[in-house]
């Protein structure tokens, strides 16, 4: 069923238009879902309000209101225009330092949105809007900008109104049939607690050392068979020991047993992309001083080297085409001086994390965050760090950096069953139905017990 067929029955089950009429629409719009929402606007049936609250619905992401939306122009310099005229993006915020960015809701890919997150080096938060009044908005707005203005009005708002999104959540406008939304079920409220959360998966040994023996082990990991080969053949020639992988999964599958010595790893795989594997990888503490090399042919320049480094904890990037001379080097530098976290840095996050939990027990939110920003900020790494500091920001009010700080908690730790609840509640709050779904399936597998598993599935069904 096509994504116009599907907004279409939406559109008949609200009371909206009448099923005979959306078959006539969708007849008279064969193949163009921005064709048949410009039909639906024009027959009158429902004003655009109404249809972004359906768009909503069907996307499961909030819809964004741009008439009465007002932008900071800054946040355009984050997306050229012809990028932003040419895959209709608008950004629409930095709140929270997130990427708030309007997007069509008829065309717009994940692929996109994953291209975007790494480019500017932000978490994004996309909001569905209809592609024509999206088309016209890009356009104002970046002429408005050109013209030297701080900030753009839709042409609902007055131009004294602050920055903000007119937020349309999924559902959020009432229907034309008697149709009731179905309360959701509260997850059990000890799933949130900072101390739920299993601390010991972050702990470390700091003081024990490994003394390898025989040859270092490398594990290289790449889709491409040619490279693969050249890799393992050449450093074989060196003298290491060498484990190949074809993908992010088989990848993990690997590093599940002994540590390899080094890992070698292109950015982009199939099913677990490079560089959430590089950030998992620093994320777990049996593995996290194992050094990371990079490669990649798509992501050039040294803004993605230095995000590679800073965002993801690679220890090293190379781009492809590689002279193999380069790679052979840099593999054996790290191998003589991996990097690794002191006893003196490792304590001092541990401190500060204590210091910040200890804050949250006893209900000074604003002293936790401090503490366990600075936590975060000593062990990057560490899911207890970004969940407890998730806490700190929800209980602050910082709902969009909380977002962020669960959402890293969860990629560092991708069974963190406590950070899967809190973004569900987090998602459906801000009315990204679809990925509370998503972080409530995936909190599913990892439930602790089967009494918390059935209340998830329950609130699973209700919102599917």
């Amino acid at each position: 069923m096509s994504g116009a067929e599907q907004i279409g029955r939406l559109l008949v089950s609200k009371g909206y238009v009448e099923d005979r009429w959306m078959r006539s629409a969708l007849a008279a719009t064969p193949g163009s879902a921005a064709a048949f929402l410009e039909r639906v606007l024009e027959s009158g049936a429902v004003n655009e309000r109404e249809l972004l609250s359906i768009v909503a619905e069907h996307s499961g992401m909030p819809a964004a209101d741009l008439s009465r939306t007002a932008i900071p122009l800054a946040a355009l310099e984050l997306i050229p225009r012809p990028v932003a005229e040419a895959d209709l993006l608008l950004p629409l915020s930095t709140e929270g330092a997130r990427l708030h960015v309007a997007v069509d809701c008829t065309s717009y890919t994940q692929e996109t949105l994953a291209e975007l997150q790494f480019i500017t080096g932000m978490l994004v938060s996309p909001y569905a809007a209809l592609p024509a009044t999206l088309e016209k908005a890009i356009a104002a707005a970046y002429e408005a900008r050109d013209r030297g203005e701080e900030s753009w009005h839709g042409e609902g708002l007055s131009r004294e109104a602050p920055p903000g999104i007119a937020a349309i959540r999924p559902g959020e406008i009432g229907v034309r049939t008697d149709e009731v939304d179905i309360p959701t079920m509260e997850i059990d409220a000890l799933a949130f607690e900072v101390e739920g959360a299993d601390a010991s998966a972050d702990e470390e040994v700091v003081h024990q050392e490994t003394v390898r023996v025989g040859p270092a082990r490398v594990l290289v990991v790449d889709d491409e068979p040619e490279i693969l080969r050249l890799l393992e053949k050449s450093l074989r020639a060196e003298g290491y020991a060498v484990e190949t992988a074809r993908d992010g999964l088989e990848a993990e599958q690997k590093l599940k047993g002994p540590p390899p010595d080094l890992v070698v790893l292109d950015a982009m795989l199939p099913h677990v992309h490079g560089f959430e594997l590089c950030s998992r990888i620093k994320g777990d503490a049996r593995l996290r001083n194992v050094p990371v090399l990079m490669m990649s042919a798509v992501y050039r320049g040294w803004r993605f080297a230095q995000d590679a480094r800073e965002a993801f904890g690679a220890d090293d990037y190379v781009e492809k085409p590689f002279h193999l001379a380069d790679v052979l080097r840099r593999v054996h530098q790290r191998l003589e001086s991996p990097r690794g976290m002191s006893a003196e840095q490792k304590e001092a996050a541990d401190a500060s994390y204590k210091e910040g939990v200890e804050h949250l027990s006893h209900g000074r939110p604003a002293k936790a965050r401090g503490a366990l920003e600075q936590a975060a900020k000593d062990d990057p790494f560490s899911a207890r760090n970004h969940f407890a500091l998730g806490r700190a920001l929800r209980e602050t009010g910082e709902a969009f950096r909380a977002m962020s700080a669960y959402e890293k908690a969860v990629e560092l730790r991708p069974t963190h069953f406590a950070a899967l609840c809190s973004l569900a509640e987090l998602y459906l709050e801000k009315g990204f139905r679809r990925k509370a779904v998503e972080a409530l399936e995936r909190a599913l597998n990892c439930a602790p017990d089967g009494r918390t598993r059935d209340g998830i599935r329950t609130r699973l069904l209700r919102l599917l």
